[in-house]
C-alpha cells in the first residue's frame, strides 16, 4: 500500500482548503446567505486562518524533528536545512519543490570523492510494479526494491554494509548514486526520527562505498603504472 504521506504533505492541504473555500464561496454566493461584505470577509478571514495553521503545523513538524535527530541545523541562508557527519561522510538534508502544484520532498545527500567514474545507480522503494530492475542476487534487496544500473556497477556497490543500510530502510523513495553524490528523494517531508537517521546512514554508506571503490582502483592503476 502506497505512504499516505505521499499525498497529505502542506502543499497538497493547502490547494484542498483552497478549494473548499471557494467551493462554499460559490454556494453561499447563489443562495444569497450572507451579504457581500459578509461572505468576503467570513470565507477569506476562514482561508487564510486554515493556510497559516497548516504552515504552522509543518514548521512544528520540521522543529521537532530537528530537535530530536542526530543532524544540525544549517547555520547560514542557502545552505542545507540539516547537516551531519556520518561514518566520516558529510551528509545534509534539504526540503525542495519541484514546482508551484508540487508537494515538498526530503533530500538526503552525501558527497562522494576521489572516484573518476561516469554512472548511474537509480534504487527505488517501494517501487512494487515497477519493471526494468536488474537482479541483485540478493533476494531480500530484489523484494523490497527495484534497482537499475549496469550489473557489475550494481554488484560493486552492494556491499554487505550497503545491504544492511538499505534493507533497514522503510521510507518510499529513491535513491541515486552517480560518481559526484548519493542522494535519497523522499516524495514527503513529515519523516520520523527514525526514518531520516535511516536514510542518512544509507547516503553515507553508500557514499563511503564508492571513495573505498575509488581507492582500490586508484591503487591498482598506480601498481600497474
Amino acid at each position: 500500500m502506497a505512504d499516505r504521506r505521499r499525498y497529505t504533505g502542506t502543499k497538497t492541504l493547502q490547494t484542498g482548503w483552497t478549494a473548499l473555500a471557494v467551493l462554499v464561496l460559490a454556494v453561499l454566493t447563489v443562495t444569497d446567505a450572507l451579504s457581500p461584505l459578509l461572505l468576503v470577509g467570513g470565507v477569506g478571514g476562514a482561508w487564510v486562518l486554515g493556510l497559516v495553521v497548516l504552515g504552522l503545523r509543518e514548521r512544528r513538524h520540521w522543529q521537532r524533528l530537528t530537535a530530536a535527530s542526530s543532524f544540525d541545523e544549517g547555520m547560514e541562508a542557502h545552505t542545507s536545512d540539516l547537516q551531519q557527519i556520518i561514518e566520516g561522510q558529510s551528509v545534509t538534508v534539504t526540503t525542495d519543490v519541484s514546482g508551484i502544484l508540487s508537494q515538498a520532498h526530503l533530500e538526503v545527500r552525501a558527497t562522494v570523492e576521489g572516484v573518476d567514474a561516469s554512472f548511474t545507480i537509480r534504487i527505488e522503494a517501494d517501487g512494487a510494479g515497477a519493471e526494468g530492475g536488474v537482479a541483485t542476487g540478493h533476494p531480500d534487496i530484489d523484494d523490497r526494491f527495484v534497482v537499475r544500473g549496469k550489473e557489475g556497477n550494481v554488484a560493486a556497490l552492494l556491499s554487505e554494509d550497503v545491504q544492511s543500510a538499505l534493507l533497514a530502510v522503510e521510507t518510499p523513495g529513491v535513491v541515486t548514486v552517480t560518481g559526484e553524490a548519493v542522494t535519497y528523494d523522499i516524495p514527503f517531508t513529515r519523516v520520523t526520527v527514525e526514518e531520516l537517521d535511516a536514510a542518512g546512514a544509507t547516503v553515507a554508506t553508500m557514499a563511503a562505498r564508492l571513495e573505498s571503490i575509488g581507492r582500490e582502483q586508484s591503487a591498482t592503476t598506480a601498481d600497474s603504472g
